[in-house]
Order: C-alpha cells, then sequence, then structure tokens
C-alpha cells in the first residue's frame, strides 16, 4: 500500500510538472513566437532544468504540438459545456456559442496570442492545419447546424446560408485578431452586441436578448 501511495504521488507530481512545462511553453510561444521559443527558455520561465523538460516532451517540436492539443482541450471543453447549456432554440444555442467564443478570448488573452503565432509562422500554420483545423470544423460545424434550424424554422432564403456563416465566422475571428492586437477587455461585451446586431439584421423576425 504505502508503495502504492509513493507511485501515485510520483505520477501526480509529474503530470503537475507537465502542466506547468506546457504552460510556459504557451507563455513563450506568446510572448515570442514559436521561431524563438526553446526548450531552454521554457524550463528557465518556471525555473526547472532543461533536462527535466526533455524527459516530459523530448523535443521542441513535440512540446509544441502537445502545447497546440493544451490549447485545443481548454477551448473543447468550454464549448461542450456551452452547447450542452444550451437553450430552447437554436438562435439560444447559436448565441450561447458565439458568447463563449468571444468570452474565451477576452478572458484567455496569452492563449490567442499563442494561437496566433501558430496561424502566423510557416512551421506552426502546417501543423495547426494537420491538428487545429479538425476541431475548428467540428465547431463551424455545430454553429451551421444551428443556423440551418434558424433559417428553416424562419422560412429564410436558403441560399444565403454560406454567406450568413462566412459572415459570422469573419466577425468571430475578426473579433479574435482585435483581442489580440489591441487587448482591450472592453471589446467583449461589445463584440457579443456587434453579433447580435449582424444576428438581428439577417434574422429580423428571430427574438434576441438585449445587448
Amino acid at each position: 500500500m504505502q508503495q502504492i501511495q509513493k507511485e501515485d504521488k510520483r505520477r501526480a507530481r509529474g503530470m503537475e510538472t507537465r502542466r506547468l512545462i506546457l504552460q510556459s511553453a504557451i507563455s513563450t510561444i506568446a510572448s515570442l513566437g514559436l521561431g524563438n521559443t526553446t526548450l531552454t527558455r521554457v524550463a528557465e520561465r518556471i525555473g526547472v532544468s532543461h533536462t527535466l523538460v526533455v524527459f516530459h516532451f523530448k523535443s521542441k517540436n513535440l512540446l509544441i504540438q502537445e502545447a497546440l492539443d493544451f490549447l485545443g482541450k481548454r477551448y473543447g471543453e468550454g464549448w461542450d459545456a456551452a452547447l450542452a447549456e444550451g437553450g430552447e432554440s437554436a438562435m439560444d444555442k447559436l448565441l450561447n456559442l458565439v458568447n463563449y467564443d468571444i468570452q474565451f478570448a477576452c478572458e484567455n488573452p496569452e492563449y490567442v496570442s499563442a494561437w496566433h503565432a501558430f496561424w502566423g509562422e510557416a512551421k506552426g500554420n502546417v501543423l495547426y492545419r494537420e491538428h487545429g483545423i479538425p476541431r475548428d470544423n467540428r465547431y463551424k460545424n455545430e454553429m451551421r447546424s444551428q443556423i440551418s434550424k434558424i433559417v428553416d424554422e424562419g422560412g429564410y432564403d436558403k441560399q444565403e446560408l454560406p454567406l450568413i456563416i462566412n459572415g459570422l465566422n469573419a466577425m468571430l475571428f475578426g473579433l479574435w485578431t482585435e483581442s489580440h492586437l489591441i487587448g482591450e477587455t472592453g471589446c467583449c461585451d461589445a463584440g457579443k452586441a456587434a453579433i447580435q446586431l449582424f444576428l438581428a439584421k439577417v434574422f429580423p423576425d428571430q427574438p434576441l436578448p438585449a445587448a
């Protein structure tokens, strides 16, 4: 029993160390970019040895990949919770997802900066296409599903569906970029209000909560 307890404590310490290293990697990527992120800099940021980082992640490429996966999981957990909370109508569910996306960007500026590093640097872009795009497609498909229901139930023009989806995605991506570049916390409420105005113009007969 004592041996099992020791192994459990060792495993817990190892998991906590991995988490700290991943957080350090994300912070380093966010502030310095992928090209300037090294295992040594990641180690120095949290006061551990280069050897310990190598022990847990083997190489910079593996560490960066796991950092991207960590970011995706953090976002995905909140998305799934927002989807589960949902609401009775498709519009309620759509707004819940949209508001979560905007809130996440406002509350996690360091994560957003790290994502922009992946999007903006060649090696990171390749990695993101492989690991990030499949997750993004799941989110887009869920929003497409809710918008399709609104169009069908409201008798709106189905030919406009792709334009509505592209417009909403463009606005959300723009809000993430604005959050990254400007870093103003006030953009969160303004972003939600802008999205509601867009949806009110597109779906004039749909009841929307006060912005």
